[in-house]
């Protein structure tokens, strides 16, 4: 009977083994969403250079402020709260970014204004009205990924 006990145990670690090691880790490009409180809105792809075993993806925007303008209106309060969020990407599945760098600005015209973000990557939108283009930046080991949004605080 401890015979018997003995195999099943091995058995049962070697299979399960098996299973962490056959894994797939390999990452793909994240998705950013822009959290309000009340709606969360996924941010367009912009700029895009990010390269792992399983997927190669290079996407160049010439005029990222033009394209930013392009895209839907995100309406915002003047010092609103906001959260940048990243998911993993449903199509490749995954979503293990060793310590990513993330940063984030507001273009209108020549101005840039810096978003700063606490850990939690809160911020909150300035007081000046007017419309914007946010530029949010991710850097990773596997690459980088910028994104854009049109928003227009009220």
């Amino acid at each position: 009977m401890k015979l018997y006990l003995k195999l099943f145990t091995g058995l049962f670690f070697v299979l399960t083994l098996t299973g962490c090691i056959g894994e797939d880790y390999d990452v793909g490009v994240p998705t950013a969403h822009l959290d309000l409180g009340i709606t969360d809105i996924q941010l367009t792809e912009a700029n895009i250079s990010w390269e792992t075993q399983g997927e190669n993806v290079h996407e160049t925007i010439d005029d990222v402020q033009e394209f930013g303008l392009s895209q839907d209106e995100i309406k915002v309060s003047a010092n609103q709260d906001a959260t940048l969020d990243f998911k993993e990407n449903e199509k490749n599945g995954g979503d293990i970014w060793t310590d990513p760098k993330i940063t984030a600005v507001l273009l209108n015209g020549e101005e840039q204004i810096e978003i700063k973000m606490n850990d939690s990557r809160e911020f909150r939108f300035p007081s000046d009205k007017g419309n914007y283009v946010l530029k949010v930046e991710f850097k990773s080991s596997a690459g980088s990924a910028q994104y854009v949004g049109n928003i227009l605080i009220q």
